[in-house]
């Protein structure tokens, strides 16, 4: 072997594209990890086998060269084709050890996450998992820079080629007030714009009538719930917050929807074709743990909706 060329190597391929997508050595080595000395000595053995320099690296700068945009698509292509391969070993016989990682929604943590994780380990018993949790659109980001393998997230954040989408569950929205409680000159307390299912109440109620002044807004399901108490306001929010937020049924009365109905859908995503069947087979345990924990509940506390919160089967 020539050893002024350095093999060209799976896990070098691995740091280059962790380094392009974080726009750092040192995130990437985080995200990997790894040491940035680690990050940095693989990029040098990469852009040595290829005789190419990929990245110009600076204390001030860190950019593509033109060799490296070019070998950027090819290498995400290799790591895809990599994970297809050893997922395909995994359905096959539990083997070889498999690293999965998850970004999820908050609604799901106090009631499924656990039984779903358990089931995985339980089926797949070489795979180490991790989950993080985040608002939909930054658990698409997630997706996109490779820091997760899958996530779940609403449908409306996901319209890409590139996302392999795989549908949970249809999650109807509810009206919610104070305890006690009435509309009649109530405050209305709201999600964040910035998440997907603000932007979808904001989008309905523009349909149907006059919009509420804005007042309070907030990121997270146990925050909305509290203030509405507090202030002996309303909000819209899903059938799924509301039964996957701890206290929330102490703290609001759950009411059919004032106006037309609408829903959202709950996703399980993954980069097309990186994970060969894993994502469809996920999907399918992680329908099970819900049907198991949830629609039982949302049968029993949230009548009104009849069948509105469903399964949503693979087409």
């Amino acid at each position: 072997m020539d050893n002024d060329h350095p093999p060209f190597t799976f896990r070098a391929v691995q740091n280059f594209v962790a380094a392009v997508e974080a726009q750092s050595v040192t995130r990437a080595a985080h995200r990997l990890g790894t040491s940035p000395s680690s990050v940095s000595q693989q990029l040098t053995s990469l852009e040595a086998a290829l005789g190419a320099r990929l990245i110009e690296r600076s204390a001030r700068q860190f950019r593509l060269t033109r060799a490296g945009a070019l070998f950027l698509d090819p290498a995400k292509a290799l790591l895809d084709n990599i994970g297809a391969a050893k997922a395909t070993l995994v359905l096959a016989d539990q083997s070889p050890p498999l690293n999965l990682r998850f970004a999820s929604i908050e609604e799901l943590d106090a009631t499924v996450t656990a039984p779903w994780l358990l089931k995985l380990a339980d089926r797949f018993p070489k795979a180490a998992l991790s989950l993080t949790g985040g608002a939909s659109h930054e658990n698409h980001d997630a997706l996109s820079s490779r820091a997760v393998d899958m996530t779940l997230a609403v449908d409306t954040v996901a319209k890409v080629d590139w996302v392999e989408r795989h549908p949970i569950l249809r999650d109807p929205f509810i009206l919610v007030t104070a305890k006690g409680a009435d509309m009649t000159d109530s405050p209305m307390i709201r999600y964040e714009l910035e998440l997907a299912i603000g932007r979808q109440i904001e989008a309905q109620l523009r349909r149907t009538g006059p919009v509420p002044a804005r007042g309070f807004a907030f990121s997270t399901n146990q925050a909305l719930f509290a203030m509405t108490a507090e202030l002996g306001g309303w909000a819209i929010t899903t059938a799924l917050a509301y039964l996957g937020t701890p206290l929330a049924r102490d703290l609001v009365d759950a009411k059919p929807l004032h106006i037309p109905r609408f829903s959202r859908r709950l996703e399980l995503h993954s980069r097309a074709g990186a994970l060969g069947d894993l994502p469809r087979i996920i999907a399918g345990d992680l329908r099970t743990c819900i049907a198991d924990r949830i629609i039982p509940d949302a049968a029993a506390r949230l009548g009104f909706l009849g069948d509105e919160m469903q399964i949503i089967q693979e087409s």
